[in-house]
């Protein structure tokens, strides 16, 4: 019985070391595998995280750029508001001059007359500081029409024909209606070709 009992005892350490060397090799196993999925995870986190630092530097970097083309434009409107403001102002200047502005006031009305064609001018509408000088004009021009004043009317003439068209030609007009064509040549001439 003894050799019975050293026999089971040989056996179940036998079997118990087995059982044993399976179970760390099981767990050496599992923690491999745990260091791995660990290790994927790690680098999954670490990739994300530099795509996210990337996409972020990203969107700071076309806000900069939003930013400045802002700011360009900002400054290519503000100059261009500034030349036609000094344009503006050399017309008001050339307005109050009135020896200078005199024979400038003869060509709007002559231009005018010429838009109006055969159609008989009714009457010349000017401003009332010009009223002398328009006068002057349409008497020099042949015209037996009466020389009416409006306020609306600056630096030049406003024509009415007995048919009701009205023909203007006045300086600040003609400042406001090449403004959108000039825009972008001054624009090119005080930013370069590429302000546009």
């Amino acid at each position: 019985m003894a050799d019975l009992s050293a026999l089971l005892e040989k056996e179940a350490s036998t079997e118990i070391e087995a059982i044993r060397s399976e179970a760390q090799g099981r767990a050496s196993e599992i923690v491999a595998g745990a260091r791995a999925e660990a290790e994927s995870i790690e680098a999954a986190r670490a990739r994300a995280s530099k795509a996210q630092g990337e996409a972020m530097l990203v969107r700071a970097k076309s806000a900069a750029q939003l930013e400045a083309a802002s700011l360009r434009l900002k400054a290519q409107y503000e100059g261009v508001e500034s030349v036609f403001a000094a344009a503006k102002a050399k017309l008001d200047t050339l307005l109050a001059d009135e020896a200078a502005y005199a024979p400038v006031f003869g060509k709007l009305l002559a231009e005018a007359l010429a838009g109006a064609g055969t159609q008989t001018v009714k009457s010349v509408v000017v401003a009332a500081r010009d009223r002398a000088l328009a006068e002057k004009a349409v008497t020099a021009a042949g015209l037996t029409a009466p020389v009416e004043v409006a306020e609306d009317v600056k630096g030049g003439v406003r024509l009415r024909t007995v048919d009701n068209s009205i023909i203007e030609n006045t300086l600040h007009g003609r400042l406001v209606a090449l403004r959108g064509e000039l825009a972008s040549e001054v624009s090119a001439a005080l930013f370069g070709a590429k302000a546009g």
